[in-house]
């Protein structure tokens, strides 16, 4: 593959994956933002958004070093596989996050998407250490991430809007839950 064709893709990726993520977040960012208790260690919304900018040049990095890569061609496919996967659950977070608003959900999602990012990280020390090299850094903000979304989640009362619902759908359905 030529450099200026995965150049193209990985552009493209990324571009489709930062247009989903908008779509999946919606117009009320900044709204559902100016609503929430945050941590004393919680950046401000413009900072997020470097963040965003360091993300998508991270996962251009690793999509491009992934494609030219001439070696293992399994592990080449699940590598992208996996950031193709890491990318779709960013965007249903941003759904989650901020049009559902579920702060409890949108903390449970961090899980599995740790797991995926690490599974990525142990493709690409195999395979490609430059691109893990250029991954770890964000694997390291998750476990901020992680623990920032906790205690926003904490801050804002979330729990108690989950067993509500909870037991709304116990009245409902009472046989099939007990």
């Amino acid at each position: 593959m030529t450099m200026s064709s995965a150049i193209l893709i990985s552009l493209g990726i990324c571009v489709v994956g930062a247009i989903l993520e908008g779509v999946a977040a919606g117009k009320n960012v900044k709204s559902f933002f100016a609503k929430l208790r945050f941590p004393p260690y919680s950046p401000p919304l413009w900072v997020w958004y470097i963040i965003g900018v360091f993300y998508y040049a991270t996962c251009f990095f690793i999509i491009y070093r992934i494609v030219i890569h001439d070696g293992d061609a399994v592990l080449k496919y699940i590598a992208l596989t996996l950031i193709l996967v890491i990318m779709a659950v960013n965007a249903v977070w941003n759904y989650i996050f901020f049009r559902a608003q579920n702060l409890y959900l949108s903390f449970i999602s961090w899980i599995p998407y740790s797991l995926v990012s690490v599974a990525l990280f142990v493709f690409l020390i195999q395979f490609e250490k430059i691109a893990a090299l250029a991954f770890l850094p964000y694997l390291l903000y998750l476990f901020y991430a992680l623990w920032w979304e906790r205690s926003l989640w904490k801050l804002n009362g979330d729990l108690e809007s989950i067993t509500n619902s909870s037991d709304a759908l116990l009245h409902r359905y009472p046989a099939k839950l007990n």
